[in-house]
């Protein structure tokens, strides 16, 4: 399996923390060995958190707006250097120091990268469009697992 970065990039306000939240939350219902590495986590904000899954370890950094804590606290970075993450999925803007922190980390550590654009729309229902694009996460995700990526 290649060690990877899944960035969900958009602009601010598109849905991509409540996608990645989305995410994490699916893991953790659809798959009973799914252990976070903390007890309860709260959906209510933006979210740093890892879940192990068997030998797979998953780091999700929802926070990823220009002078967010993944800049400043080098959120992304750490769950590759410290948490050795086998997947990390993060948020970023379109451009920038966001873009440019998850192509560091990546080279840096030996990531691949997957650029996902925020399934957006100025008129189609946001909360189906976010299930959407996790159901696509899932689905890369389990590619990545058993190989297929």
């Amino acid at each position: 399996m290649h060690k990877t970065i899944i960035a969900i990039y958009g602009r601010q306000s598109e849905g991509k923390s409540s996608t990645i939240k989305n995410i994490c939350n699916h893991i953790l219902q659809h798959y009973p060995n799914a252990v976070p590495s903390i007890p309860k986590i709260d959906y209510s904000g933006d979210i740093l958190v890892t879940i192990k899954l068997g030998t797979i370890k998953i780091g999700f950094e929802s926070q990823g707006d220009p002078g967010s804590r993944m800049l400043w606290n080098h959120t992304v970075e750490n769950l590759a250097k410290i948490e050795n993450c086998d997947i990390i999925i993060c948020a970023t803007r379109t451009e920038g120091d966001t873009v440019k922190k998850v192509d560091y980390v990546a080279d840096t550590y030996g990531y691949h990268t997957i650029w996902l654009s925020s399934f957006w729309s100025p008129t189609h229902n946001h909360i189906v469009l976010n299930q959407i694009a996790t159901e696509t996460v899932v689905e890369m995700i389990n590619g990545l697992i058993v190989g297929r990526l």
